[in-house]
């Protein structure tokens, strides 16, 4: 009976080393326990009727079960992750990273904090950063690359837990519990797609899991699980086909057929220029040339010009394809000690078809940063010269072309490769249990593209005649004109932990427990771009090179006091050490009191905090292409836009180039680290109670608040063009161009006034990043659960999980106060909540979950002049149609498993087949979602 004990006692431990670092309070919906005083102790939940009372503690923690994940249709863990109304669904994703900086990878932020304040671990333990980072500054973890199928459930502390984990774990913490052991074997499928359209939602999950051995019998196990995942992909000119009248009233561009969709930058192009003022017919002299080249299809020849359908070439959707790999190991040694392992692979690609490059002759300079020189670096699109086999003409002419004779060969992939290793001991010596742990990890991104120009192999091309327009050229001069290019990065970290933890006295309300451990670890970052951009080869995009290298070293404690048998008290407190970064400590309390066996009342507080990132403070730079309206010249624009209107076809269409040209306009902007950055920091509090309302049903309730300070970041452009004159050097512009002068002469005959830009266009701005800023957000997290046993009928679960936001507020740098409440804006609705209900009896499972979402104003926020309600009446949008209704979705699922080792069920998604919410504005998300049904299969062997 005594051998039993121990071994139960040693898969305990086992399953505690990896559900855990340190104590999580409240992680485990039943509380395993070390020993048998402890097991008499201790409430084990049993059956299905869980009175969570016992399971609640004083950190609210919302837990996400294997059940729940498959009633959901779930097949990757950001799918998993949309469950938590606490998560951001507009955090990166790789659905929209075709011009990501971390393109091919997504991640989660909690309470609308980014991504680099939520920590987010596997089995208590930190995963690799993804090899990119966000905006090139904020480093994250991929969940992309994590296997959903090997994921047990998910839990997600929604407090802070710097005391607890280190940096990072700020808005909270989601720890991914994977099974701990499979004997066996298991292979699953599924088939996704819209019933509306069968190209539309397109999805394919494939899984395998092998595993021999138990722990509890033979004293070992191993399993390993394997994920296919593919995702189809859809250009933008299927989604334009089938647009809904009020997005392309909105958005003419994309109405296809109609001119506005189409693009004079076209196959074969339209010259443009200018006669010369001394051209030898006077009628002719100084007049504008704005026609078609020879060999135009009819079709494509409206108003003189030729016509090129350029959304045909791009994606609306991406394709994705992924496999992940994981693998754990456990190996009894004794009935006090055991070994462990895992590993994670994983290789993710994303491809996003782009549009076909075209050339586009203003006689403007084009401006990028020259990462190496230090130095803006100018391309002006080359005229044909005199005598070019494609210039009929007696002097330059510009050609307005699109290169389109290998569309396949232009698409920007986003790929990356994930590893990560790890090793373990579990024991227990003289009444302490312990945990040690070393492993390596880290992950390499890729990003390639043909896209952009380089400026000595285009321009030879075009000049010397070595391409041949309105043909289709040898794929080695395209090749040599739109060169492979791209970034490469790499992050990784090697680290040792250990802990131990122990009862040293009896309270009152049971024994008081301590633990206490240390961690060192070495971590690695390394961003670089190809070298044709490092030399500033390629036109209009600025390279990466940031190199940076740490260690990081911690040692915490933790108390567990239940005082009596109402009141528990826990404290954490931890030191960290990061780079060259001073010591930071930080301490976390937790209190929880039962006012009776059926209402318990509790509250947290801590600080949190982020040390700042390798890319923030390593060596090196980057740059990238921004925008925004420049102060000197966006008024004179809109002046130059209405009068060009007033104008000809040709002054129509050089109306939106002028507008651009001074508001909404791009330009670079380069960003160097800060090695004397400090620390992010934050205070967080939060107050609640777990009400048992009956056997059946338990409430939750928790106020939370969080004030993150010393923040990361960059002025921006807007604050440094709205600063120019008072911060020199920092805001560089260019000489009024041939363009500017042209519009403004033609603008001026036009509307019979002077009109005219009186400064050049900027091109480019410094930034550096600092510690400026500031966020507040508060709010309720609300929850209900109830189980039903139905007797003869079967069973009935229902769950709803709610998060009210309150409050959320941004520093202004420019004023140096908070912003007026974001909440309600169009970003940040007020309530978010997921609703379920399953039923189950015998073989037989059928569920329904619905999502809800506040309506919100159209506008991002009070600045926003664009979207306002005053705005909104002057395109005379009704102050309803001023903002985004209520959302509201309901899937269904069921499965059926009376067949032998086979399980087979559907989801059917948005079952009312509810559109995407109206938005009217210009460049709106495309309103593609309808009801899509999926198929699944598994099978035991």
């Amino acid at each position: 009976m005594q051998k039993q004990i121990k071994l139960k006692t040693l898969a305990a431990m086992l399953s505690l080393s990896f559900g855990t670092s340190g104590v999580v309070w409240g992680q485990d919906a039943v509380k395993v326990s070390v020993d048998e005083k402890s097991q008499a102790q201790r409430i084990v939940v049993t059956g299905s009727n869980v009175k969570r009372i016992d399971a609640e503690t004083a950190a609210p923690l919302q837990i996400i079960t294997k059940a729940e994940i498959q009633q959901s249709g779930a097949v990757t863990v950001k799918e998993i992750l949309e469950l938590s109304t606490s998560n951001d669904r507009s955090a990166i994703t790789d659905l929209t990273g075709a011009n990501s900086w971390a393109s091919g990878a997504s991640g989660a932020s909690l309470r609308n904090l980014g991504v680099n304040a939520t920590l987010i671990l596997i089995n208590g333990r930190r995963l690799p950063s993804f090899g990119f980072a966000d905006g090139l500054q904020n480093t994250f973890v991929n969940v992309d690359a994590i296997p959903a199928s090997a994921v047990e459930r998910v839990e997600i502390l929604r407090d802070g837990a710097s005391a607890i984990y280190g940096s990072s774990a700020i808005a909270g913490v989601i720890n991914i519990i994977t099974r701990k052991d499979f004997n066996g074997v298991q292979v699953s499928a599924s088939k996704q797609q819209s019933v509306n359209n069968r190209e539309l939602g397109n999805q394919s999950f494939a899984n395998i899991s092998a595993g021999y051995g138990d722990i509890n019998q033979d004293g070992y196990n191993v399993f390993a699980s394997l994920d296919l995942y593919k995702r189809g992909n859809y250009s933008d000119d299927f989604v334009n086909r089938r647009l809904p009248e009020w997005y392309l009233k909105l958005n003419p561009s994309r109405d296809t057929g109609k001119i506005d969709s189409l693009s004079t930058g076209a196959f074969p192009g339209n010259y443009t220029g200018r006669y010369p003022s001394n051209y030898s017919d006077p009628k002719l002299a100084g007049t504008r040339i704005s026609v078609a080249m020879p060999g135009c299809a009819a079709a494509n020849l409206i108003d003189g010009l030729c016509r090129y359908n350029y959304w045909k070439d791009s994606d609306a959707m991406p394709g994705a394809e992924r496999a992940a790999l994981y693998s754990m190991g456990n190996l009894k040694i004794s009935e006090n000690l055991a070994v462990w392992a895992e590993l994670q692979l994983a290789d993710t690609k994303s491809t996003y078809n782009t549009a076909i490059p075209r050339s586009n002759v203003t006689g403007s300079s084009l401006s990028w940063y020259d990462s190496l020189k230090g130095e803006l670096q100018y391309f002006v699109d080359p005229y044909l010269p005199v005598g070019h086999p494609n210039n009929p003409y007696s002097f330059p002419i510009g050609l307005n072309y699109r290169f389109a004779d290998y569309p396949d060969m232009f698409k920007n992939i986003g790929g990356s490769q994930q590893y990560r290793a790890v090793a373990g001991v579990v024991g227990t010596t003289a009444g302490w249990e312990w945990d040690a742990a070393v492993g390596y990890m880290g992950g390499r991104a890729h990003q390639r593209q043909q896209l952009y120009r380089d400026r000595y192999g285009y321009y030879d091309a075009i000049v010397k005649g070595e391409y041949q327009f309105g043909q289709k050229n040898p794929r080695s001069v395209l090749d040599k004109m739109f060169p492979l290019m791209g970034s490469d990065g790499q992050s990784t970290e090697s680290w040792l932990d250990f802990k131990a933890s122990r009862d040293v006295m009896n309270l009152a309300g049971g024994p008081m427990t301590l633990v206490f451990g240390a961690d060192l670890r070495h971590e690695t970052f390394k961003h670089k771009s190809m070298d044709n951009i490092l030399q500033a080869r390629i036109v209009q995009y600025s390279g990466v090179s940031i190199d940076g290298a740490r260690n990081v070293s911690a040692a915490f404690a933790e108390l567990n006091a239940p005082i009596t048998k109402k009141l528990e008290l826990d404290f954490a407190l931890r030191a960290d050490k990061s780079g060259p970064t001073n010591l930071e400590i930080i301490p976390k309390a937790n209190a929880s009191y039962m006012v009776s066996d059926h209402l318990k009342l509790r509250g947290t507080m801590s600080r949190g905090y982020r040390a700042p990132s390798l890319p923030e403070t390593g060596n090196g730079g980057a740059s990238w292409f921004t925008g925004g309206d420049d102060p000197k010249r966006c008024e004179m624009a809109n002046k130059i836009y209405d009068a060009l209107m007033l104008g000809d076809a040709t002054d129509r269409s050089n109306a939106l180039t002028a507008y651009y040209s001074g508001c909404e306009t791009g330009f670079p902007s380069t960003v160097t680290p800060n090695e004397k950055l400090e620390p992010e920091r934050s205070r967080i509090y939060s107050l609640g109670f777990v009400l048992q309302a009956s056997k059946d049903t338990s409430v939750t309730l928790d106020y939370w608040n969080v004030a993150r300070f010393n923040e990361i970041a960059v002025r921006g452009s807007d604050y440094l063009l709205a600063h120019e004159d008072s911060q020199a050097g920092l805001v560089v512009r260019g000489a009024l161009s041939p363009q500017d002068l042209e519009f403004g002469q033609r603008a001026s005959q036009l509307a019979g006034v002077p009109l005219g830009f009186t400064v050049g266009p900027v091109q480019g701005v410094r930034d550096q990043y600092s510690n400026i800023t500031q966020t507040k957000v508060a709010g309720l997290d609300f929850s209900v659960r109830s189980h039903w046993n139905l007797g003869g009928y079967g069973r009935l679960t229902t769950n709803l999980e709610s998060t009210v936001q309150i409050d959320t507020r941004y520093f202004e740098t420019d004023t140096q106060k908070f912003s007026e409440n974001y909440v309600g804006y169009r970003y940040n609705p007020r309530v978010v909540s997921n609703v379920s209900a399953n039923w189950s009896k015998d073989v037989w499972s059928l569920g329904a979950r619905g999502y809800f979402q506040s309506a919100r104003k159209l506008a991002w926020g009070a600045n926003d002049t664009v979207n306002s309600i005053e705005a909104c009446a002057n395109r005379k949008v009704s102050a309803q149609g001023c903002q985004l209704g209520v959302d509201f979705t309901v899937d269904l699922y069921g499965s059926y498993s009376g067949f032998k080792d086979l399980r087979l069920g559907f989801n059917l998604f948005n079952l009312m087949n509810r559109q995407t919410q109206v938005e009217n504005r210009a460049g709106g998300p495309l309103p593609l979602r309808g009801t899509a049904l999926k198929l699944w299969g598994e099978y035991k062997f």
